[in-house]
């Protein structure tokens, strides 16, 4: 009997690519999904999602700022809490975003998980370590500061004064924004609890959501720290779960996102020249693709690596 995996999607543009990814995972799969939608970038009328049946709109508690704890990780911890809240069963939590798709039946991936002897499928590095593929700085950029947003257009100011940075403990993360941080002399990461890195897409168990969470709680410490820092969901789950030595992880994400040329921390989009790249590749899903830069390869994933009639998820 397969697994019952929760998909919780995260969105914020492009309905059509919304709608189109929830009727794929249900094509091939009966289990619940949650969707949190950004309403205040783009509006979206629930109804064909819905109609699927064990659809679930997640509401937003508050504004999400790119870049920051709002954007990615407080509606994934909301998203724990709802769960728990209303008693949805769950064996495996998956989360994605609607530029995601998958490249593996959905029944397969299921299927995988169902005999999985894991706990979970997390890409993480010690970002001080020789294996990051960060370099020191950006890691210390991100993490042993505390930002502030200006207002937008402040972007140009700062990079006229940048030269402030080499005489005080000051950073200006420009990629999302006008940020500004100043160094932070005190950091959680001491002891076992190191700093990790990471992609922000995983594949977790219950009971490792579950102590996640659990630890959030019980760590205001590290939950502020990473409230003031700079792409959070690229590194809390990581270092938490890590951390905690209690959990069998495998360091692969089962994803395939080219960041080789990233712009302002967004991979390449994928396009239908790739898809014997991800047909060869092991992969569960794939990011990012966007129907208005190539609207056939969804459909081409769908016929030659899902087999899924098109008349269900048009």
């Amino acid at each position: 009997m397969p697994p019952t995996v929760c998909w919780f999607i995260q969105s914020h543009r492009d309905p059509e690519q919304i709608v189109r990814l929830l009727r794929v995972l249900r094509a091939g799969s009966d289990g619940p999904i949650v969707l949190r939608h950004d309403d205040d970038a783009t509006r979206f009328d629930p109804t064909p999602a819905l109609a699927l049946g064990n659809v679930h709109l997640l509401a937003a508690s508050g504004r999400q700022v790119r870049g920051s704890f709002s954007c990615q990780v407080q509606p994934y911890i909301d998203a724990i809490d709802w769960l728990d809240e209303t008693n949805v069963a769950y064996d495996w939590l998956i989360n994605l975003t609607a530029q995601d798709y998958p490249v593996r039946p959905v029944s397969a991936i299921e299927h995988d998980l169902a005999v999985a002897t894991c706990d979970g499928f997390v890409r993480w590095w010690d970002v001080l370590g020789s294996e990051s593929p960060w370099s020191v700085r950006k890691a210390r950029a991100r993490y042993w500061h505390r930002y502030r947003l200006l207002p937008p257009g402040s972007e140009r100011g700062l990079r006229l004064l940048r030269w402030l940075t080499r005489l005080a403990p000051l950073h200006f993360y420009l990629d999302y924004g006008a940020w500004v941080g100043v160094r932070r002399w005190s950091v959680p990461f001491r002891d076992e609890l190191r700093c990790m890195g990471g992609r922000s897409w995983w594949t977790l168990r219950r009971d490792v959501v579950r102590y996640f969470r659990e630890f959030l709680r019980a760590r205001p410490d590290v939950v502020d720290h990473y409230r003031g820092t700079i792409a959070p969901e690229e590194s809390l789950v990581p270092t938490v779960l890590v951390a905690s030595r209690r959990f069998d992880l495998v360091n692969d994400d089962l994803r395939y996102i080219d960041y080789s040329n990233a712009i302002k921390g967004s991979p390449r989009t994928l396009s239908v020249a790739d898809v014997p790249m991800l047909a060869a590749g092991g992969y569960h899903f794939a990011r990012k693709f966007d129907l208005s830069v190539d609207r056939e390869v969804l459909d081409v994933i769908d016929r030659t690596l899902l087999d899924v009639s098109l008349d269900r998820v048009r």
